[in-house]
């Protein structure tokens, strides 16, 4: 069993973890973010967060539809 970090313990994602996990930068993360864009995003109350489990499946997704392009 691999141990984990303890961004890879977490549930959700705040806006400034996510776009360190995915190599892009916040404001990139922020304008791809929907409603706006196609990047899943989790609403609790006024927070946005992004779950690890979404964000791979979007980057499986978008892999697929480009061919597996990695």
């Amino acid at each position: 069993m691999a141990l984990m970090t303890s961004d890879e313990q977490k549930l959700l994602l705040k806006p400034r973890e996510a776009p360190t996990r995915l190599s892009i930068s916040e404001r990139q993360l922020w304008a791809n973010s929907r409603p706006r864009g196609p990047t899943p995003v989790t609403r609790i109350g006024n927070y946005v967060r992004y779950s690890p489990e979404a964000l791979q499946a979007f980057i499986d997704d978008r892999r697929e539809r480009e061919g597996g392009a990695a």
